[in-house]
């Protein structure tokens, strides 16, 4: 049976250069001064030490937030601006020209919907050193919601659906998950639910290691009530029935259960995901525990997911992605490796070296925290010491080289992100998978066996 066991030997190496410590972990903030429809942004910037200002004409409203500037003009045309560190440039670009426009600026995304219901997003990627919009529906009515870095839509007829710009494939990923009339639409902590009038309930989350948006209907008891909040989302109906649901990302899957259906119950609230309420037999609480079960009686235990994801290579500039998935957590705190914390819970990140890096995610809730580890990659040219030449799973000349006292079946590697990057089978007790991939981290997975990370330095 193939057993990979290994230790990884990785080099720190000290930062000489000035990093970027923003809040939202790489734009500088940028102060806004307006005269009649004209308003001139102004920046410091940290590498030259100077100001930079550009100013932008036929502003009707504008917004700041983030390193980021927002304007709609009196015909409805919708601007984004930020300040790109590494071209020393303002980044100006026309997102929406549609009559009526109306603009949500909030965690470093700008979303829209124009007077007729056409929604889209935006967001400036330092990576790619350009702004990615997508449009996301046309859908009469729709309202939107923007929220720690998703965007959602309902429209009149009550079509939902949700959009999240994914780094690591440049993409906006965009889904629609339910049209039933009357759908009312929260959107929280990277969380998206709904309800129908009648009572149709789900919920949905983006899930990073997947790459792609997890979906799930839970209830569709008449009257029922959504509450949501800390990961975890609550219910009740007009009879009394109540349940709860939190994301299990050990198993990609939504966790629901039904607690309770007296008709005493009370509507449900949450503290530190863990779902409160009273009936006739006195206050009740359902809790989510760290074996991934809802138990009656116990407080939810705070924990994480890390996905700090290596968006550029080793060439400057050094850009990563961090992710957080959360149960119970009201704030979030990123020690990103280079003496900088960010306090949000998605951020870009800019590292001014080429190394390699170890951030650590610390969420917290109001008596409890828990702390998620990560490894990010940027440290130019040689190759990883993973383990000894006789371990049964190195990296070696462009290659994975795998070796079994058991025939290996079926092998997959994944990216930090979660996404396939390579598989193949063989009946055999050794394979050489030739691999061209850049520095990072990635996971293994092999038949019948826990997968195993290793990092590769090129």
């Amino acid at each position: 049976m193939l057993r990979p066991s290994f230790s990884l030997f990785v080099a720190i190496f000290t930062l000489t250069a000035h990093s970027q410590n923003y809040d939202w972990g790489w734009g500088p903030p940028i102060s806004v001064t307006q005269n009649g429809s004209t308003i001139t942004c102004s920046v410091l910037d940290p590498l030259t030490d100077q100001i930079r200002t550009t100013s932008l004409t036929s502003v009707s409203t504008w917004t700041h937030d983030d390193g980021v500037v927002a304007t709609v003009s009196p015909t409805g045309t919708v601007k984004g601006v930020v300040y790109d560190i590494d071209l020393g440039t303002f980044q100006e670009t026309q997102l929406s020209s549609n009559s009526g426009n109306t603009v949500l600026n909030s965690d470093g995304v700008v979303a829209w919907v124009s007077g007729t219901g056409i929604v889209g997003a935006a967001i400036y990627d330092p990576a790619l050193q350009q702004w990615r919009s997508e449009q996301l529906s046309s859908n009469s009515g729709n309202q939107i919601q923007n929220r720690d870095g998703v965007v959602s839509w309902v429209s009149a007829s009550g079509i939902v659906g949700a959009a999240v710009y994914d780094p690591g494939s440049s993409q906006w990923m965009d889904e629609q998950f339910s049209s039933n009339s009357g759908n009312v639409v929260q959107n929280r902590d990277g969380i998206v639910g709904w309800v129908s009038s009648t009572g149709i309930l789900g919920a949905a989350v983006y899930d990073p290691a997947l790459g792609q948006w997890v979906d799930e209907q839970f209830s569709s008891s008449s009257g029922n009530v959504l509450v949501m909040g800390q990961g975890v989302v609550a219910w009740k109906s007009t009879s009394g029935i109540l349940g709860g649901a939190a994301y299990n990302w050990n198993t990609n899957g939504w966790n629901d259960q039904q607690f309770s259906s007296s008709s005493t119950n009370s509507a449900p609230t949450i503290l530190d995901g863990t779902i409160q309420w009273s009936n006739s037999s006195g206050p009740q609480r359902y809790g989510y525990t760290a074996g991934d079960q809802w138990q009656s009686g116990v407080n939810t235990v705070v924990r994480c997911e890390y996905h700090p994801e290596q968006v550029s290579g080793s060439s400057s500039p050094h850009i990563a992605y961090l992710w957080c998935l959360s149960i119970g957590a009201s704030s979030y705190s990123h020690a990103t490796g280079d003496g900088h914390t960010i306090t949000r819970r998605w951020a870009w990140k800019r590292y001014a070296s080429s190394a390699v890096y170890q951030p650590e995610l610390t969420v917290f809730g109001s008596s409890t925290n828990s702390t998620c580890d990560g490894t990010l990659n940027f440290a130019g040219n040689g190759t990883a010491s993973l383990a000894p030449p006789s371990a049964p799973m190195h990296w070696s000349a462009d290659r994975l080289v795998i070796t079994s006292v058991d025939p290996i079946g079926a092998v997959e590697v994944h990216d930090a992100g979660g996404r396939l990057i390579a598989s193949a089978h063989t009946s055999a007790n050794t394979m050489a998978l030739p691999l061209s991939i850049p520095s990072g981290l990635y996971v293994v997975h092999c038949s019948g066996q826990p997968a195993q990370r290793i990092v590769v330095l090129r």
